[in-house]
């Protein structure tokens, strides 16, 4: 299938942007009405390859050569993502490994857990690469078993494993912490975005603090909290997570925690009524917003979660947002706004903290970035 781009694509392309939208298309009527490998065009002058996901509002670039999208393909673009990862950055058995325009591979997310691989796919045609894609990860990464499921809930990718059907389950070690990590659960089985962040926060703890983890998951930064010493409490709304967090505390030899089932802005109510402060309270919830239509709502759910926050806090606040729609300035500017609600003073600690580097960031592509981290002094 053949598109012609507008000037203004072409020379995005040139700046090495990897995504072109669909009012840069010319011949609209030629769009493909299903997912399809389409031809880039700029004036009848070949300019790339490109992933068209019907449904989606822009096309994604897969190569700008006219070459065989076949195993030799997938091999060498997997083989320089790892090698960026573990030879330039320094990881070793558990990292992300492809992560999609990120590393030239459109669709694809892939996290590896020491043998075990975990791959979100968002595109009919990237799943049928599938079998090729674990081919190359057993061979590069020594990965014996990919679980493969959707990017997102209700899609048309049905969730299977390639490889070793039982070993679907290990356990990690992220600083001084130790966590169990099963692929056939939740997204790609752990959030390896927050692993700097999490390790950083040690700095931070003295022993016996009292520590809140809102939206805690599995435990990932309670469990960094707990190992140096600090009493942990834990909150979130699902049961299951809870209880692979109550399995990593166990895993750490961690004591001292409690772990809440429930809303945690309806919880986070009750400790203030109940008089209870924490000497560090930690924010990370889901991205509240999937659209830029939903941006206030988000904004306002921010801005009241990081005041109970802040009134529970007596020294230190972390918090996060993941929403894409959100840009660094407007999420800071929130979280400010709740410190005057909340009348107490904060101090930014370092600068902005973001997503671990193997979630890899490219200038031209800027999307890519969605994790925004902020750590903050709490004046009592």
């Amino acid at each position: 299938m053949k598109i012609s781009i507008d000037k203004r694509a072409y020379n995005s392309i040139l700046n090495f942007s990897r995504i072109i939208y669909k009012n840069a298309i010319i011949n609209k009527e030629d769009i493909p009405e299903k997912d399809d490998i389409v031809y880039l065009y700029y004036k009848n002058k070949f300019i790339a390859q490109a992933l068209y996901v019907k449904g989606s509002p822009c096309i994604k670039i897969l190569t700008l050569k006219k070459e065989d999208i076949d195993r030799d393909f997938f091999y060498r673009r997997i083989k320089r993502a790892i090698e960026y990862r573990e030879k330039f950055l320094g990881f070793k058995n558990t990292y992300r490994m492809i992560y999609a325009e990120g590393d030239y591979l459109p669709c694809i997310v892939l996290d590896r857990y020491n043998n075990i691989g975990s791959m979100q796919i968002s595109s009919k045609v990237m799943e049928k690469y599938a079998p090729v894609i674990y081919e190359c990860v057993e061979e590069l990464a020594g990965i014996t078993t990919l679980y493969i499921q959707g990017a997102k809930k209700g899609d048309r990718i049905k969730p299977r494993i390639l490889g070793d059907r039982n070993n679907v389950e290990t356990i990690i070690e992220e600083g001084r912490g130790r966590f169990k990590v099963n692929v056939s659960g939740h997204k790609t089985g752990f959030f390896l975005d927050q692993r700097d962040n999490r390790i950083d926060i040690e700095k931070y703890v003295r022993e016996g603090d009292r520590v809140l983890d809102v939206c805690c998951y599995t435990g990932g930064f309670a469990v960094h909290c707990g190992v140096m010493g600090a009493e942990v409490w834990g909150i979130d709304i699902s049961k299951k997570a809870l209880e692979v967090a109550e399995e990593n505390m166990e895993l750490n030899d961690i004591k001292d925690y409690h772990l809440i089932h429930g809303n945690a802005f309806d919880i986070m109510r009750e400790l203030i009524e109940d008089g209870e402060s924490f000497d560090i309270v930690i924010l990370d919830p889901p991205s509240f917003t999937k659209t830029s239509k939903d941006v206030k709502n988000a904004l306002r759910a921010y801005n009241t979660l990081n005041y109970l926050a802040l009134k529970l806090c007596r020294r230190m606040l972390v918090t996060c947002s993941c929403s894409h729609h959100i840009d660094r300035e407007t999420f800071k500017n929130t979280v400010v706004s709740s410190s005057l609600r909340a009348k107490r003073e904060i101090k930014q600690i370092g600068g902005y903290r973001t997503q671990s580097p193997d979630h890899v960031i490219t200038m031209a592509n800027k999307n890519l970035e969605y994790l925004k981290c902020l750590f903050f002094a709490v004046e009592c």
